[in-house]
């Protein structure tokens, strides 16, 4: 069932386990995702970059995502993750998305409030929530490199209150020590800033760069107020492995599918665990 993300977030919130946030790239991805969650009875959030709306073709990825959301047996959310276009945001709007996330991050924060500011306006009179990052997330995602700002590093907890409360966003995506992409060494996330920016700020936060963060980073990212967590990377390595194996084979497309549903759903019931989902439908 397609229900708004702010619903799913605030639960997780006042439940204490974060909502896993899947980016999808194709459909077998997207199938896995909701086949996972569905066996796992959890809520989960399906996004989708600007790159990927682009590649797979806007029309066709919004709509296989909103038929899937609805049919699913679990409550499912569709987000626009990091966009910096409010050309996308307005798209993705006036096609059923219920949260958008508006990335002004690289510019100064007055700049960065009054886009976010902008985004909630429209959003919020469609009824769809807002996320808005703040901070320097780098690392690469979706083949672009991201929080190409130097000067920036983590989010500053005064910024963050006035990021918050002048702009009214409805989730917050904070820069503590995560990056898109795969580690070549493990993160180094500053628990102390999640904890301090969670009683600081009354709306859910986010981890964005959650593919290949250690099991206990995530768990105690959690503990300390992530209501959101971020899995992207992972599915498409997945992906990768898994069709190359049954292309060996198999060139049946929906039998070398079944090999991806069932190696990406691996991933997906393993971050739906972690962040300890499972059972919250």
């Amino acid at each position: 069932m397609l229900e708004p993300s702010i619903q799913l977030l605030n639960k997780a919130r006042q439940g204490h386990y974060a909502v896993p946030a899947f980016n999808f790239h194709n459909l077998e991805i997207m199938q896995a995702i909701i086949k996972t969650a569905e066996k796992q009875q959890s809520p989960v959030i399906l996004q989708i970059t600007p790159t990927y709306l682009e590649k797979i073709g806007d029309v066709a990825a919004t709509a296989m995502a909103r038929a899937a959301a609805k049919e699913a047996k679990v409550p499912v959310a569709l987000h626009l993750d990091h966009s910096n276009s409010l050309s996308w945001i307005k798209w993705a709007l006036a096609h059923g998305f219920t949260s958008v996330m508006i990335d002004a991050s690289t510019l100064p924060l007055n700049e960065n409030i009054a886009y976010a500011r902008q985004t909630v306006e429209w959003a919020h009179a469609h009824g769809a929530a807002v996320e808005a990052e703040l901070g320097h997330i780098g690392g690469i995602e979706d083949g672009q490199e991201t929080g190409t700002n130097p000067n920036m590093g983590l989010a500053d907890p005064v910024e963050a209150v006035k990021l918050v409360t002048e702009s009214g966003i409805d989730a917050f995506a904070p820069a503590v020590g995560t990056a898109h992409g795969l580690y070549k060494l493990p993160p180094n996330i500053n628990f102390s800033l999640i904890d301090t920016l969670s009683s600081l700020v009354n709306v859910p936060l986010v981890l964005h760069g959650g593919s290949g963060i250690p099991d206990d980073m995530i768990r105690k990212a959690i503990e300390k107020g992530i209501a959101k967590v971020n899995i992207g990377t992972e599915l498409k390595v997945t992906w990768a492995k898994a069709m190359t194996e049954a292309l060996i084979t198999e060139q049946e497309p929906w039998k070398t599918a079944l090999k991806v549903h069932e190696e990406v759903g691996q991933v997906v019931a393993h971050k739906i665990s972690l962040c300890g989902s499972n059972g919250k439908a």
